[in-house]
Parts: structure tokens; C-alpha cells; sequence
């Protein structure tokens, strides 16, 4: 085997190899790890079967990749790059980020503004878009994604690329509005995230499932795919079918908005009929007759 002297020569090697990009066991995944169950991460490291995607499912997250890159082609000359690829072996953690966005001093809006972020791309539908735009900021899971790609970033290229932050730019898919939200970095969230995931990977080498899930009200339970063989998962869904039923809130603000809208509009009505339907005693009244 030819010694590796130069950079040139690592190049070569590299392209000689056909595996040298393939991990020998199974990889973590920043999306997955960004829900923030280990037994779900764990399901998948396992290679656990997931149901078939529906083939609506499947449409819409062809829509998804349809629109992060058509995002992506317009922001190329932006960037430092797109599909940037990072690996983290002692955390078993791998993954792409859409984009790293440069803002160059000539073009920022503000001083803070120049430097390198990390862009994520995330379409939705139009429900969920509006609940997003009304809380005036990104969803828990996706700034978890986020902080996951900074971190992961800094760690594969050793601090080499100064980043300032994420923006996580939403896309609604029926309509193409847009919203925009910066996430700083976590470093203190990032190592308790970590911590977990080396228990559960302990978990795993001595074939043992990890004992952190997510808590019995979560909503993430109803869409697990894993539900089937996740006993947690399905204790958490026997709970929440005993809570009272509870009306959104969201939903009950628009039910309130309309009784208004609709109380005020009876009110109007009422009172042009009783201008049109006076009696002789108020025209008296009002035309000061004697």
C-alpha cells in the first residue's frame, strides 16, 4: 500500500476506497435524535421495522425535498455550501445540514449579522404553519435539530468554520408563505443531550433497551411509528384516552372569535330594524312634536 505524504495523496486514497464513507454499524440520524425519545433512536439503531409510508405520506415529503431544493438552488451562491456533510463516531451521529449561509459585511442588516449559520429548510401544511407564525417561533423538536447540526458541525470540523447560529426558515406548502426564526446555540442543552444518548447507546451494547421515552402527554405518541412494540408508547396512549376531552386552544379562540363577529352583526341588524320599525310615540319623541 502507497504511503500518504501530501494531501493530493489523500485524495487519491480516498477515491480508491468505495467504502471509506460508509459507517461499519448503524448511525444516528439528527432528526430522528431531535424528537427527543432515546427508545425511538434505539428502535431505529436496531433496525426495528417501520409500517409502510402512506402513499399520501409519501407524496408530501416528496413535496418537502421538492421545495428544500428549490430553496436551496436560490440561496447557492449564499452559501459556503449545501449538504454538508458531518460525523460524530463517539456519539454514533451523522448527517447533512441544507446549507451554510455566509453574510458578508457589505450585506448584513446588523454587525451580529456577519459570519457563517447553519440553514434548515422545513416545509409544513397550512394548520401547522399558522400555529408556528402565532407562537412567533420554531417548533421544540426542530430547534433541537438545529442544535444538533451546530454542535455536530463544530465537532467534525474542529471549530474551523465560526458559527453564529441556525435559521430555521419554515415554507407553508399550499401557499409558499414564509417565516424565519434564528437558534442560537445550547452547549449546556447539547451535553445533556449527549449524556443521553451514551446511556442509551450503553443500553444498547448490553442489549438492553433505554429507559427514557417521552412523557405520558406528549403528542408524539399518536405519530410513532414504533407504537406496535413500544410498551411505553402504548401506556402513554391508554392515558391519554382517560384525560377529559379538551377543545384546542387555537380552536377555541376561533369559536369565541366568530360569537363576537356574530353577536356583533345580530346587534347591527337588531338595531336597523328598530330604526325602520318606530313607533308613532318615539317619531314624536324624536321629531320634538307637542
Amino acid at each position: 500500500m502507497k504511503k500518504i505524504k501530501t494531501a493530493p495523496d489523500y485524495v487519491v486514497d480516498l477515491l480508491q476506497r468505495e467504502d471509506w464513507q460508509k459507517p461499519e454499524q448503524p448511525y444516528i440520524k439528527p432528526s430522528s435524535l431531535a424528537k427527543g425519545c432515546m427508545l425511538y433512536v434505539a428502535f431505529e439503531l436496531q433496525g426495528r421495522p417501520k409500517p409502510p409510508l402512506d402513499a399520501r405520506v409519501g407524496r408530501i415529503l416528496s413535496v418537502g425535498t421538492d421545495s428544500h431544493r428549490r430553496l436551496q438552488r436560490f440561496l447557492s451562491r449564499a452559501c459556503l455550501a449545501q449538504e454538508l456533510y458531518f460525523i460524530v463516531p463517539e456519539y454514533r451521529i451523522h448527517g447533512f445540514v441544507d446549507g451554510v449561509l455566509y453574510i458578508s459585511p457589505e450585506s448584513a442588516p446588523t454587525p451580529a449579522a456577519v459570519g457563517f449559520w447553519i440553514l434548515e429548510f422545513k416545509t409544513s401544511a397550512g394548520s401547522e404553519f399558522d400555529k408556528i407564525k402565532a407562537a412567533k417561533m420554531p417548533k421544540e423538536e426542530h430547534v433541537r435539530q438545529a442544535q444538533i447540526y451546530l454542535w455536530g458541525m463544530d465537532k467534525y470540523f474542529d471549530g474551523k468554520i465560526p458559527l453564529n447560529g441556525a435559521i430555521i426558515y419554515y415554507e407553508n406548502r399550499d401557499t409558499l408563505a414564509h417565516a424565519s426564526y434564528e437558534v442560537a446555540p445550547d452547549p449546556e442543552g447539547i451535553a445533556t443531550l449527549m449524556s443521553r444518548v451514551q446511556t442509551m447507546l450503553t443500553a444498547l451494547d448490553a442489549e438492553a433497551l433505554p429507559d427514557d421515552y417521552l412523557p405520558e402527554d406528549h403528542w408524539g405518541h399518536r405519530y410513532c411509528p414504533y407504537l406496535d412494540i413500544c410498551e411505553p408508547g402504548k401506556r402513554a396512549m391508554d392515558w391519554q384516552a382517560q384525560q377529559p376531552k379538551t377543545i384546542p386552544e387555537e380552536v377555541l379562540a376561533n369559536m369565541i372569535a366568530k360569537r363576537i363577529v356574530a353577536k356583533k352583526g345580530a346587534e347591527k341588524m337588531t338595531e336597523k330594524k328598530k330604526k325602520g320599525q318606530r313607533s308613532l310615540a318615539e317619531l314624536t319623541e324624536e321629531l320634538k312634536w307637542e
